[in-house]
């Protein structure tokens, strides 16, 4: 039985590491994690008694490491920290409500009992862990991981720091407590401190990030408001253009008339040549792109698109946008939208400008369950679909290739987004994939 109960103590640091950091393990995955902590857990544990959570820790740095592809992320140590810190919070405070209600219930039994509190305080940490984390995930919003990742110094590092002062404080006493069987008052006041800095550090925490992630909102409105000034001086000159039109069309049209009652079809040829044919021409212009974003409804998306189009415009760039169907919300978090956007638009539009016939086209549908964000461009480069995506990877050269890593790991923390890539010749397409509500990948 006390195998058993170790076994489950180990086995609870896991699940709990699993819950806060929401990586995605295979049944083969998780399969081969547990025999590897049970054997890992053991043996330390014979060894050095409750240090052997310190192994443990290395192994959830280790996952992390493999998970983020092959890097180290600060992120990586706090989901380590954190589960070790949590677990022995929750069995701390679990162990003597736990202890009297099974003592209360069994009261009458004349049973072997001993055991029972142990084997349910060793279970407790992890059930009580998930809902925790599920309460707090339904009534407060998700922490954006990349914010905390590009944070980490303000963020992480102090949290990171104040858990291994707590584990170091803790774990002394948690030995001598199981040697001597009984923890003395000053250990006890000593504990409950500890805790509390545990929960301050997670305070912290959520401040810090609510206060970055505001600054992020901010700035990205400031410049929001910069793009969709320059998309209204845009519509404003396409007005200018087609009120000016209007003035010569009436005109147009009499000579044209003239032309064809006279049987004059040098004269109509001319008209044709000098005044519709031009006219044509300019209603083609990148600039009329612009009246499409009129079925956009969404400010912060309509101002990058703007944003784009005119930076495509200045690069020579044919650009073209379709948006049939009023879009009036974004299935996805704004802001990691946002990112993603500018991403895949600013790498087509690098691409498109190096060819010869540099063009560009987004297209945005959408139909009761899905929503699609294509964008296609001109290439002349071969590039690596099965690599794309990998960090550091750029058909460009080295040091790039961390825009599409990124958004690929933007991705991965959504259940309802995906990314298409197809490459053919002389035309390279990403189609983003957002499924509403209830349409899981």
């Amino acid at each position: 039985m006390i195998n058993l109960i170790m076994a489950i103590q180990i086995l609870s640091f896991f699940f709990i590491f699993r819950s806060i950091s929401r990586y995605h393990f295979t049944i083969k995955e998780i399969t081969v994690w547990l025999v590897v902590f049970l054997m890992i857990g053991f043996i330390s544990t014979y060894f050095i008694g409750v240090w052997g959570a310190i192994t443990l820790f290395f192994c959830f740095v280790g996952i992390s490491y493999f998970k983020n592809h092959r890097t180290f992320t600060a992120l990586g140590v706090f989901y380590g920290a954190y589960a070790l810190v949590m677990n022995s919070f929750i069995g701390y405070l679990a162990a003597d409500p736990i202890t009297s209600v099974v003592e209360f219930i069994f009261k009458q039994s004349t049973a072997n009992i001993d055991y029972l509190p142990y084997l349910f305080t060793a279970i407790a940490p992890p059930v009580i862990n998930e809902i925790g984390l599920r309460l707090v995930r339904h009534y407060v919003p998700q922490l954006n991981k990349e914010i905390l990742q590009e944070s980490s110094k303000v963020i992480l590092f102090p949290v990171i720091v104040l858990f291994i002062i707590i584990i170091i404080s803790v774990y002394p006493i948690l030995t001598i407590g199981n040697e001597t069987g009984d923890f003395n008052s000053f250990h006890r006041a000593l504990l409950v401190g500890m805790w509390l800095l545990f929960i301050i550090a997670l305070l912290y925490m959520q401040f810090q990030y609510t206060h970055i992630h505001k600054r992020e909102i901010e700035k990205a409105k400031s410049e929001q408001l910069v793009q969709l000034k320059d998309y209204a001086a845009q519509l404003e000159k396409i007005y200018d253009e087609f009120r000016g039109f209007r003035h010569d069309y009436a005109n147009i049209l009499l000579t044209l008339e003239d032309g064809i009652y006279r049987e004059d079809w040098e004269q109509v040829k001319q008209v044709y040549e000098q005044t519709v044919k031009p006219t044509g021409q300019l209603m083609r212009k990148n600039e009329y792109s612009f009246v499409k974003l009129r079925n956009l409804h969404v400010s912060e998306v309509k101002s990058i698109l703007a944003a784009k189009i005119i930076m495509a415009q200045q690069m020579k760039i044919d650009v073209a946008l379709e948006i049939e169907e009023p879009i009036h919300l974004i299935q996805m978090e704004l802001i990691s939208f946002t990112r993603i956007l500018s991403v895949l638009l600013d790498n087509a539009i690098e691409a498109a400008a190096k060819t010869e016939k540099a063009k560009i086209s987004i297209v945005l549908l959408e139909d009761p369950t899905i929503q699609r964000i294509k964008i296609e461009n001109s290439s002349g480069e071969q590039v690596s679909l099965r690599r794309l995506g990998e960090r550091g990877y750029s058909s460009k050269g080295k040091g790039r290739g961390l825009g599409l890593y990124n958004v690929q790991q933007m991705l991965k923390e959504n259940n309802f987004a995906s990314l298409e890539t197809e490459a053919q010749s002389n035309l390279f397409s990403q189609t983003l994939i957002l499924r509403k509500t209830g349409e899981r990948k």
